[in-house]
C-alpha cells in the first residue's frame, strides 16, 4: 500500500492492484492505526508529489519510485502536518473564537451549509446526553498550504464568521479532501450567502409585523388612566403582531380634576394643549414622523380629542383601533367575540335636500337625550331647521363594539354619514355628538379627509347635570376654540 501526498491532498493505491487506481482518502486516528501495522511488514510505502498533477492522476505511474516508510513516527508526522494544513490542529493562524463559531452557527441555522444538503447539526444522540457535531470548515484555509489557501488571506480570515461554513462530516471532507478542485472560494462563498440569506428569510417569516403603540388617554370622570406597556404588548400580539419598543403618547392628559363644566375649558385646554396638538400634527405630517409605520392606537379620552386625533392621524396608514373592555379590564379583544350581523350599525335618515348645517349623532353606548341639548340648539334641531343623522346600533351599551369586525362594520356607517352630508347635503357645519365607544370616536375622525370636509363642531357634556356645549371646531386647516371674545386656532397643516 502507497500513500501519495500533495499537501493536504492524500490518495491511496494498492501496488498489488491491477491498474494501480488511485482512492481518495482522508486518513484520521483509526487510518493511523490501520497504515502502523503495515510498517513492520514493509508493506507501506510513499511519495510526494505537486498538487496539480495529484489532483488530475486517476492512476499510478509504474515507473514512479515510492520510498517504503521505515518508522511509526513516519506516519505521525505524515498525518500531524496534513491535519496541520485542513485546520485541524492548534498553531494554524488565528483559533477560531467562541463568538465566531456562534455566528455562524447562527447563519447556518443548525444546519449544513452545503447547497442542497441542510442536514441537521444541531444534535446527536449519546447514550445519555445530546450534544452538537458540525465541522467549521475555511473557506480559504487557516494555512496558506491548505485548501483554496492564500498568503495574502489565510491568517487575515482564520476567524472570520465569513469565511467559515458548518458542514457535516461527509461534505467537510468532499470540499477539503476529496474534492478540493471542484471547490472554489468562490464556489464555497456563494453557497455560504445563499445558504445564510435562506436561513435569515425564514427565520424572519416567524417574526410578527412590527407595530409602534400610541396612546390617547386622559384621567376621565376623576379617575386616573394608566395602563403598563405589558396590557398594550398583551393586546398587539393577540392580533399576531409584535410591538415596537417604547410607546409614543400624544395628548396625555393627566390632571385629576375634571373641570369640563367651566365655560373657559376648552378655550383653556387648547392653550394648554397647543405644543401637544403641534406635536401630533408634526408627527403626521413630516416624513421622519410616524406617518409611515404601523400603528396601534389605544385611545381612552376626551370625545373632541378623539376627533380631533382621528383627523390628523388619518387613514393613510395602516392604523389598527383598539378599544378598552372595562368588564374584561384588557385592550385586547376578546378572542370567542363573535363580530355583530350585517345591519347592526344604521345610519338614518339621510335628507335628500341642500342645507348649511346638519346635526350628527354616534348613539352606540347609549341613545341621546334630547333634553341634553341646549334649548336653542334643539328648538332648530325640532324646526328642522337643522336636520338629524342618527348613526345606531341594534346592540346599544358598552359591549356594542366586541371585535374589530364591529368597528369595521360601524365605520362604514359612519362614512355613509359622513358622505351623504358632504357630497349630498353639501353642508357648510357638521354638529357632532358622540356618545359611543372611544374607538369608533377616533375612527370618526380618520375619517375626515383633510383640507375637504366642512367645519365640525365638536360637543362636549361635563356630565349628567349639564347640557352638551360646543367645544372645539375643527375645520379642513385647523382647530380652535372659543370663550367670549377670545379664540384660539391651531393650524392642522
Amino acid at each position: 500500500m502507497a500513500y501519495v501526498t500533495a499537501g493536504y491532498l492524500c490518495k491511496l493505491v494498492d501496488l498489488d492492484e491491477v491498474g494501480l487506481a488511485f482512492h481518495l482518502a482522508d486518513p484520521g486516528p483509526k487510518a493511523k492505526v490501520s497504515l502502523k501495522k503495515l510498517v513492520p511488514k514493509c508493506l507501506l510505502y510513499s511519495l510526494d508529489m505537486g498538487l496539480e498533477a495529484l489532483l488530475s492522476a486517476q492512476t499510478a505511474d509504474s515507473s514512479w519510485t515510492f520510498t517504503p516508510v521505515k518508522s511509526k513516527d513516519a506516519v505521525d508526522i505524515f498525518i500531524a502536518a496534513r491535519d496541520g494544513l485542513l485546520g485541524r490542529t492548534k498553531g494554524r493562524g488565528q483559533e477560531i473564537s467562541e463568538k465566531t463559531a456562534q455566528k455562524v452557527w447562527a447563519d447556518a441555522g443548525a444546519r449544513c451549509m452545503f447547497e442542497g444538503c441542510a442536514h441537521d447539526l444541531s444534535e446527536i444522540a449519546l447514550w445519555t446526553q445530546a450534544a452538537r457535531v458540525g465541522y467549521l470548515a475555511h473557506i480559504v484555509a487557516s494555512d496558506p498550504e491548505g485548501p483554496r489557501g492564500s498568503q495574502v488571506d489565510s491568517h487575515r480570515l482564520a476567524n472570520v464568521a465569513e469565511n467559515i461554513m458548518l458542514m457535516c462530516d461527509e461534505h467537510h471532507r468532499l470540499i477539503d479532501s476529496f474534492a478540493p478542485q471542484y471547490y472554489t472560494a468562490e464556489i464555497l462563498n456563494e453557497m455560504r450567502r445563499s445558504h445564510r440569506d435562506i436561513v435569515r428569510n425564514y427565520l424572519d417569516s416567524l417574526a410578527f409585523q412590527r407595530t409602534k403603540a400610541v396612546t390617547l388617554h386622559a384621567n376621565l370622570a376623576n379617575v386616573p388612566t394608566y395602563f403598563h406597556d405589558s396590557e398594550l404588548i398583551e393586546a398587539i400580539v393577540a392580533t399576531r403582531r409584535a410591538m415596537e419598543p417604547g410607546v409614543v403618547h400624544y395628548m396625555r392628559r393627566k390632571s385629576q380634576r375634571d373641570d369640563r363644566h367651566l365655560p373657559e375649558f376648552w378655550y383653556q385646554y387648547l392653550r394648554e394643549h397647543e405644543h401637544h396638538i403641534r406635536e401630533l400634527v408634526t408627527g403626521f405630517n413630516s416624513s421622519n414622523g410616524l406617518s409611515t409605520e404601523n400603528l396601534a392606537i389605544f385611545p381612552l379620552h376626551h370625545v373632541p380629542t378623539l376627533v380631533l386625533a382621528g383627523r390628523v392621524m388619518g387613514e393613510a396608514q395602516a392604523i389598527q383601533v383598539f378599544q378598552y373592555d372595562r368588564g374584561r379590564k384588557t385592550w385586547a379583544w376578546d378572542s370567542k367575540a363573535n363580530a355583530h350581523p350585517a345591519g347592526t350599525f344604521r345610519v338614518s335618515p339621510l335628507p335628500p335636500t341642500r342645507t348649511d348645517e346638519v346635526f350628527i349623532t354616534l348613539e352606540l353606548s347609549a341613545s341621546l337625550d334630547e333634553d341634553s341639548l341646549s334649548p336653542e340648539f334643539r328648538g332648530e334641531v325640532d324646526s328642522g331647521k337643522i336636520p338629524w343623522i342618527r348613526v345606531t346600533t341594534s346592540e346599544t351599551g358598552a359591549g356594542c363594539i366586541g371585535c374589530p369586525e364591529d368597528l369595521e362594520q360601524f365605520s362604514r356607517a359612519a362614512r355613509a354619514a359622513i358622505v351623504h352630508a358632504q357630497d349630498v347635503m353639501r353642508v357648510a357645519k357638521v354638529h357632532l355628538i358622540a356618545i359611543s365607544p372611544a374607538s369608533t370616536v377616533f375612527r370618526f375622525g380618520q375619517m375626515l379627509q383633510a383640507g375637504n370636509h366642512p367645519e365640525y363642531v365638536v360637543y362636549d357634556r361635563a356630565g349628567r347635570d349639564y347640557k352638551f356645549v360646543p367645544a372645539l371646531s375643527i375645520t379642513g386647516h385647523d382647530v380652535s376654540a372659543t370663550h367670549g371674545q377670545n379664540s384660539v386656532s391651531i393650524s392642522l397643516r
